[in-house]
């Protein structure tokens, strides 16, 4: 059961048990749970829960170290303030040592722990910290405890309280922090009398810790202001992690994540249900943190309270609007209650939804409401608040609604026929609101064409805007001007819809309508022309796309409209039609650049202009012009950072960290993919974005040689990727370049199984030429490392035709020749692998962006000429392969660079140079063993090569 389908039922059939006699309550749950197998243990279990004396909604959470106020003054040989209370059931006496610590006083106590302050006892360096050990009656939580202690290692954030050492002492397992001197945040505020700004600064410094652990797959589970200190410097500290759970999903979800220690009031209902947990469960509570921060106080406290109450109050009470109960609080509150009316009023509302459906689904969500009620931006939860109130309140006041409901029903019935009449004839409205009532009355009101079998319920959006577009035709030919606004908008729902020959149709219904009213040469009809030109274009008819962009280019240089937006998007169609030929890429990106210029000059604001950007920055990367990309990026960026498309900004930060990468730029280049993939997480969770910028993160560890790293985020991903076809493909995508990683650190045997079952997909799909000419290049290279010579000169020679005819001449192209090359060359097939290697040489200078296939094969051509005793030529192909791998050393595979010195010190060797020979080896050997699997090919190689030296080949600690 999940709670997003589930918590009606379960609220409604709990609502129903508990008004019952417990007598009664046996044979209702069988008749409620309705043959609901996992229904009926729920709520067995729920009832069981509030049938004992002692519940786990009795028990204190678990705590870390507690908050400290600055130490006061104390009497000599008494403990300071903080500490008296805690010293009587401290079990560890002062001066006691603890690994290497020295205990100085007891702290704190919670469920599992106890907190004291220590400080560094093994004479290396001064520093005060908190210890926190297990309690020997808690022993049995100890996995808890060690959860615990390793996300808080997995967490590097300067809000979250760092984890230092852990240990064993006497068997209690143990760990040590920083010690945090501060008060909590709540107590910070007032005592400081902190105003509304200070407070929401604060505020989102938690949200931002909370957001952290979030896209570290960590939900707190235990967020209230005793968990959030603030230091005196004013430093936001997020403590104790001890319930904190790592989110699962399926198979993998633990039992333990149902139903653990908590603080009622500030549990979400799901946890007091003993549901699922998730991000929205930590938003629940940021939002009662929030409300306490500016309110001063919770709207209730149920602590303490019988669980069937306590349960019963956080499903059906709705807390007061957030300004309302500071208003009637005793004393002042701690912000004006002017400043909470409204944007915070409801914002503070939607975190506290009873359904987290309803909630913010991420912790970022709620940060982006905060910061745009700060600048006076509209905010998300306004959306939909009066519905999902009015919804409440039927379902707390059931029965007396139920007859005026009918009556309303009976009333609307016999209106409904004349409503969008009577609109239609307030001439006095606005625009606007017709437009609005409009888009209202295709869901609210009658159609002659509506479905007589259907509720409207069931009816599909398409459907309903099908509706739609005959009622423009009829009830607006009078008004054409609002007909073309109306035909705008039901274009672009039918694009949300992916639905393109609705779309299409809209398109050619608005052009024709605009001719009609405006004449040919009117900005809105050339618009419209120029869209059926794009649809043309991505239905594959060039014709009549380059038609239509004859047709519009002569209107714009008649009519005067060269220096216009509308100019702007013809020179974007007119790249986009040159699209399939590989030499245009000077001109398309020569028309991008000039339209960007005429975006940026007369329509800054212009929708299309980061579309604009963007397409300039692709072109600029396929030229080699690198920092032009990262800067065009960067201008897309600061406008999608403002929009608030989040999902677009992913985009483009995956895209400027692919142009960072060949820049050299790799630490700005790792920052982007990072950030990427925690704004996708945010976003829109575990999926193709997230995937996508986490498989790019680690293929570019990989190819720098951090190794571990790499394969740490790659083996997360494979599980949780699907093993079955994508629709967006961008989980083949991130399978494809695992395998790759896979293989190029001479593990071909554990990416060809990866490989042979992408093949399957794409070849079945027949739609994905490009990623199946890159598939069968990567696995021709795995069968010819894995000893399988036929099965890999077969799809490597395929893979080469394929870029030859799809690209020639191109960067994808000489790439697949080169690896055609090198396999020609390990096979014995010299000939062969010698015209390979003529053919890349002879595109020199020629390549965009530079290729590292060109140093790979003059070190081929050095291996040939070494072969046949041709010393000189082998020395000089040699030093043309560092010449040619300087410019794109930095942005590309560390194993090519051990690839190149493997190579040199052969030549060396032969040409007698040991000692040279030796220390190339000895530092192809060294790269070799940090980015390779230990008995990886390339290691063998090397070590080989050290030993044909002279060198030692000392194996590493």
């Amino acid at each position: 059961m999940t709670a997003t389908h589930d918590w009606g039922r379960i609220e409604a059939a709990l609502d129903h048990l508990l008004d019952l006699p417990a007598k009664e309550q046996p044979m209702a749950l069988l008749h409620l749970a309705g043959g609901d197998a996992k229904l009926l243990a729920k709520l067995r279990q729920l009832l069981d829960q509030m049938a004992r004396e002692e519940t786990w909604l009795d028990r204190p959470a678990l705590q870390g170290p507690a908050p400290l106020d600055p130490p006061g003054e104390a009497p000599p040989g008494e403990a300071a303030p903080e500490e008296r209370h805690a010293a009587t059931f401290a079990s560890l006496a002062p001066g006691q040592r603890v690994g290497a610590y020295r205990i100085v006083g007891a702290i704190g106590r919670g469920g599992m722990g106890e907190v004291y302050r220590a400080e560094r006892a093994d004479g290396h360096f001064d520093q005060q910290v908190a210890l926190k050990l297990i309690r020997w009656e808690a022993i049995d939580h100890v996995d808890r405890f060690q959860t615990e202690r390793q996300i808080l290692a997995n967490l590097d954030h300067p809000a979250i309280t760092r984890i230092l050492d852990g240990g064993m002492h006497d068997g209690q397992p143990y760990m040590v922090m920083e010690l945090v001197q501060g008060q909590s945040i709540t107590a910070w505020c007032r005592d400081r009398g902190i105003g509304l700004d200070g407070r929401l600064t604060l505020f989102l410094a938690v949200c931002d810790a909370v957001a952290y652990a979030h896209r570290n797959l960590i939900v707190h589970r235990d967020l209230k202001p005793g968990n959030v200190l603030v230091t005196p410097q004013g430093q936001v500290k997020l403590l104790d992690f001890g319930i904190a759970k790592r989110i699962v999903t399926g198979a993998e979800a633990n039992p333990d994540t149902l139903l653990a220690p908590l603080t009622p009031g500030y549990a979400a209902p799901e946890q007091l249900l003993g549901g699922p947990v998730s991000t929205a469960t930590d938003a629940y509570a940021l939002g009662m943190l929030l409300y306490e921060l500016l309110a001063g106080a919770r709207p209730w406290t149920l602590e303490g309270m019988p669980l069937a109450l306590a349960v019963r109050a956080a499903l059906q009470e709705v807390p007061p609007p957030l300004s309302q109960f500071a208003a009637r609080s005793d004393g002042a509150p701690p912000v004006p209650v002017k400043e909470l009316t409204g944007d915070l009023d409801a914002i503070v509302a939607k975190a506290l939804r009873k359904e987290p459906a309803q909630r913010y689904g991420t912790v970022g969500a709620l940060m982006r409401d905060v910061e745009r009620m700060r600048a006076g931006l509209p905010v998300s939860a306004r959306s939909g608040s009066r519905l999902y109130i009015a919804g409440r309140f039927v379902k707390r006041h059931r029965l007396p609604i139920a007859a005026a409901s009918l009556l309303a029903l009976a009333i609307l019935g016999g209106l409904g026929g004349v409503t969008w009449q009577y609109l239609r004839a307030q001439r006095q409205a606005t625009r606007a609101e017709t437009i609005k009532a409009f888009v209202l009355s295709l869901y609210a009101g009658r159609d002659p064409g509506f479905p007589k079998d259907r509720q409207r319920r069931d009816v599909t959006a398409e459907k309903l805007l099908d509706l739609g577009v005959d009622r423009i035709e009829r009830e607006f030919a009078q008004d054409p001007e609002l007909a073309l606004e109306l035909y705008g908008i039901t274009s672009d729902l039918y694009t949300a819809l992916s639905d393109p020959e609705r779309t299409a149709q809209m398109v050619e219904k608005r052009a024709a309508l605009a001719r009609t009213v405006y004449g040919e040469s009117h900005p809105l009809v050339i618009e419209m022309m120029l869209r059926q030109a794009w649809n043309a274009i991505m239905a594959g008819d060039l014709p009549q796309a380059n038609g239509l962009l004859d047709k519009t280019d002569a209107l714009l240089r008649t009519s005067g409209q060269d220096k216009t937006a509308v100019r702007a998007y013809w020179l974007l169609c007119k790249a986009e039609a040159m699209h399939g030929d590989p030499g245009s890429v000077a001109i398309r990106r020569a028309d991008v650049d000039q339209a960007v210029a005429l975006y940026e000059r007369y329509a800054p604001d212009h929708p299309f202009y980061p579309s604009a950007l963007q397409s300039a920055a692709i072109l600029h990367k396929r030229m080699g012009e690198y920092d032009g990309a990262v800067a065009l990026y960067d201008k897309a960026l600061a406008r999608f950072s403002q929009s608030g498309d989040d999902v677009t900004l992913v985009y483009i930060l995956i895209n400027r960290a692919n142009a960072l990468e060949p820049a050299g730029r790799l630490e700005e280049a790792q920052r982007s993919y990072e950030r990427a993939a925690a704004v996708a997480l945010e976003t829109v969770g575990q999926g193709g974005l997230y995937w996508t910028a986490q498989a790019r993160l680690a293929t570019l560890l990989h190819k720098r040689g951090r190794r571990a790293e790499a394969m740490a985020l790659f083996e997360e991903l494979a599980r949780t990727l699907p093993r079955e076809a994508s629709a967006d493909q961008m989980a083949e995508m991130a399978w494809q370049a695992y395998a790759e990683a896979l293989s190029n650190e001479g593990r071909p045997s554990e990416a060809i199984p990866i490989l042979e079952r992408l093949r399957a997909i794409f070849e079945k799909r027949l739609t994905d030429e490009s990623m199946l000419r890159l598939l069968r290049a990567q696995l021709g290279t795995a069968y010819g490392m894995a000893g399988r010579p036929g099965e890999a000169r077969a799809l490597l020679t395929q893979a080469a035709a394929d870029y030859a005819k799809a690209q020639p001449g191109g960067f994808d192209f000489v790439e697949a020749e080169g690896r055609l090359g090198w396999f020609l060359l390990t096979d014995g097939d010299k000939g062969a692998a010698g015209q390979a290697f003529d053919i890349i040489l002879a595109l020199q200078g020629q390549v965009q962006p530079a290729s590292p296939a060109m140093a790979l094969a003059w070190a081929g051509r050095a291996r040939l000429a070494l072969g046949r005793g041709d010393m000189p030529a082998a020395a000089q192909a040699v030093e043309q392969a560092f010449a040619a791998y300087g410019p794109v050393q930095a942005a590309h595979n560390v194993r090519l660079d051990t690839s190149l010195l493997l190579t040199r010190s052969a030549v060396r060797r032969a040409a007698g140079d040991g000692a040279g020979a030796a220390r190339d080896a000895m530092t192809a050997l060294a790269d070799a063993r940090r980015s390779d699997a230990p008995d990886s090919p390339l290691i063998r190689q090397a070590q080989d090569a050290v030993a044909a030296a002279g060198g030692e080949v000392k194996q590493p600690h």
